[in-house]
């Protein structure tokens, strides 16, 4: 009896065992998607996935794959919506592969088409640190479909700011002394009102000058993005004679009536060298022209000579004499001429007196202005400026 008892007892539990081992295999079975969904991740679901679905039953019917933004503006956002449809029998499977940038996404929405269905592949580009000219980004869409396997999406256009300048800066070229330059400068407007330019600002139209007119549309260079341009003004700049021995550089500013770019500025910069007037002297930088005259402190004066050679055939009845001086408290002496060989010299004193008031002179920024301004009977520079440096101490 005991024999039995144990005998059904084993066979209950081996029975048991191999239905619970049944039933854990069926379900596991059923459910194999769902638990493999759960520990991969969806790279490698969507990698197994492709690598599995090679149906040609699914058939994508691809609309266009190149969308054109035209004009947009600097730093602007993009979006356009590409479709596909499935016109196979089967599920088609849509899968972003890689994007041309970090600046562009792509959205699908869904990403398993049914047949006769469509999917939207929203296509988004972040110009945020993109450069004017023309642009082409997008990426590639990977599918089911053996006959589209890889399906590349295209966006492009032109970034450009509401008004460009070429050149972008004006250089003046070793231009001697007493001497006139001039130089182009084209502004192309990318907006549908004209381009209109008011009066220029800055301070020194002393040595500058400038006019302006519209230009022909159709004078605009046929390559590169600037014949998109909806107007153009050309500017003439005019560097007039007066400018110091030395390097210079001027922003220019000119208003326009674009509210998305009220001013347009560019850079002028050149260097200004010597016709037949030269300077010389202990402290005297020939390279950009400016006398340092040294530090000192109140109750203590200092002074440099400077000399003024004039060279040519005009140089034996050269003159020059001290036309203005800022601040007018320093002290200027104008010797009498000399001739030596084919060169007259005349020496320059400048001196800071003992009374002087504190401060940095000459230095820029809030710093006060100190220059001596020279007249010559030199046609190549009949004025001569002399900036000046020089710091006085308590």
């Amino acid at each position: 009896m005991l024999r039995t008892l144990l005998t059904v007892t084993l066979l209950s539990c081996i029975i048991g065992t191999l239905l619970g081992f049944g039933v854990a295999y069926c379900f596991l079975s059923v459910n194999a998607w769902m638990l493999e969904t759960e520990t991969k991740s969806y790279p490698e679901l969507a990698e197994q996935a492709l690598a599995q679905a090679t149906n040609p039953n699914a058939q994508a019917q691809i609309g266009e794959t190149t969308h054109n933004f035209g004009i947009m503006d600097v730093k602007a956002t993009g979006a356009h919506d590409f479709f596909i449809k499935n016109v196979g029998t089967e599920v088609l499977t849509l899968t972003v592969d890689r994007t041309t940038c970090s600046c562009t996404g792509i959205d699908i929405t869904p990403t398993r088409v049914l047949p006769g269905k469509t999917a939207k592949c929203h296509l988004k580009y972040n110009a945020e640190q993109a450069m004017t000219g023309k642009f082409s980004q997008g990426g590639i869409i990977r599918s089911n479909d053996p006959n589209n396997p890889e399906i590349r999406l295209i966006v492009e256009g032109v970034f450009t700011n509401p008004i460009v300048l070429q050149p972008s800066s004006v250089n003046f070229s070793r231009v001697p002394a007493g001497t006139t330059r001039t130089a182009t400068v084209r502004f192309y407007g990318f907006e549908n009102e004209p381009l209109q330019i008011s009066s220029p600002l800055w301070a020194d139209t002393e040595h500058f000058d400038f006019h302006w007119e519209p230009a022909k549309p159709n004078d605009v260079e046929e390559d590169g993005y600037l014949s998109l341009a909806q107007s153009v003004v050309e500017g003439t700049l005019t560097l007039k004679p007066g400018l110091p021995v030395g390097p210079f550089q001027e922003q220019f500013q000119v208003r326009t009536n674009y509210s998305n770019m009220v001013n347009a500025s560019f850079l002028v910069r050149g260097q200004i060298v010597a016709g037949n007037v030269s300077v010389s002297g202990q402290g005297y930088n020939k390279a950009t022209g400016i006398a340092d005259l040294g530090r000192t402190v109140m109750g203590k004066s200092i002074s440099k000579e400077f000399s003024i050679q004039f060279t040519g055939s005009s140089a034996p009845s050269a003159s020059v004499q001290i036309k203005a001086v800022e601040p007018a408290w320093i002290m200027t002496e104008m010797s009498p001429p000399r001739n030596v060989g084919s060169l007259r010299l005349f020496s320059l004193t400048v001196a800071i007196p003992d009374n002087a008031p504190t401060g940095s002179y000459g230095f820029g920024g809030d710093n006060p202005p100190s220059h001596i301004t020279l007249e010559t009977n030199d046609p190549t520079m009949p004025v001569l400026k002399i900036p000046l440096q020089f710091a006085v101490g308590r």
